[in-house]
Parts: structure tokens; sequence; C-alpha cells
């Protein structure tokens, strides 16, 4: 199961966890991003960190 955060652009590959565009190393395509293995991401983690945490329902990103 690939990873949620992993977008294809043209001939190359995205992550959409990070505020900025980042596009993976080979290594981390093969080992996090196209696996079953992506919950191991650092990335995806940061992704999971920056949900919403107020119970107010407001969204705030948090920094790493």
């Amino acid at each position: 199961m690939k990873c949620s955060h992993l977008i294809a652009r043209r001939n190359r590959s995205e992550c959409s966890a990070l505020e900025a565009p980042y596009t993976p190393s080979l290594f981390e395509l093969s080992e996090y991003c196209r696996t079953g293995g992506h919950r191991k991401c650092p990335f995806y983690m940061r992704g999971m960190v920056a949900a919403p945490a107020r119970s107010d329902g407001l969204a705030r990103r948090v920094s790493l």
C-alpha cells in the first residue's frame, strides 16, 4: 500500500506531508513511499502530528 502523501507529478513524485514540496530520494521511495512501511517515514509522522490539535476544531500546524 503506497503512502497517501505520495503525489505523482509528470516525471517525478512529490511528498505532500510537509508544507513545502519535497521530492523523495530513490531510497525513500522504495523504503517508505511505495510500501506499507510508509508509517515509519519521519515525514509521514510529521503529517500525523500536524492533525487538528485543539478540541474546538481549529487546526494548528506544528513545526518540528
